[in-house]
């Protein structure tokens, strides 16, 4: 029976130290109407004063499970920002469970990989963007089996081109190329999803 401007009223009523300035400030941003009453408003919309509410009393700890599951892309980029901003701008620390990770890649400093309850990767960002690469090994004479270039996590095509996920420092990879007298080329960074897939088929095979 609330209308978005009670229920924040309400909530700050617990937080002493709630933010007006800043709560008004997300109600701009995500463009809520705050006489509209709550069992009114879309799942996205609902989703906006959740997050309104999480962020405007300033918490030094944030945990989101799924935070934008199911919500469409606009409502997501709103609900990123604003994250990303709570983190850039006021150095708070944010928990985030999350199985876009297209959108973990773009706000996580610290990453965990869980598959099958168990943590499969545990890094910095910055480390897992070191030591991943994708890439594809063109070799000179076909081959029927995958190469074994060291740190591979991935492979798939041939006979003569193979589409490849290492974790190997690249210098290492380069030399182990030439050895079997083959080329690296399109080297890349590979995405998370690259990398999960990746650490996931290597459990398989292990």
């Amino acid at each position: 029976w609330m209308t978005i401007r009670q229920y924040m009223t309400y909530t700050q009523a617990f937080y002493p130290t709630w933010d007006t300035a800043y709560a008004d400030s997300l109600v701009s941003q995500f463009t809520l109407d705050t006489s509209q009453k709550i069992k009114n408003l879309s799942r996205g919309q609902r989703a906006k004063v959740g997050l309104l509410m999480a962020l405007a009393y300033k918490p030094d700890l944030l945990l989101f499970d799924e935070p934008s599951s199911g919500l469409d892309p606009v409502v997501r980029r709103d609900m990123l920002g604003a994250i990303v901003r709570t983190i850039a701008e006021e150095g708070r620390t944010v928990m985030l469970s999350s199985h876009l990770l297209d959108e973990v890649e773009r706000v996580a400093d610290t990453i965990v990989m869980i598959h099958e309850g168990r943590i499969i990767l545990s890094d910095a960002m910055e480390q897992i963007r070191a030591d991943f690469h994708k890439f594809t090994l063109r070799l000179e004479a076909a081959a029927e089996t995958p190469p074994a270039l060291p740190g591979m996590l991935s492979c798939e095509g041939g006979p003569l081109e193979w589409s490849m996920v290492c974790k190997q420092d690249i210098n290492q990879l380069k030399h182990a190329a030439t050895d079997m007298n083959a080329q690296i080329v399109d080297l890349a960074n590979p995405t998370l999803d690259d990398i999960f897939v990746a650490n996931v088929k290597r459990e398989h095979r292990t």
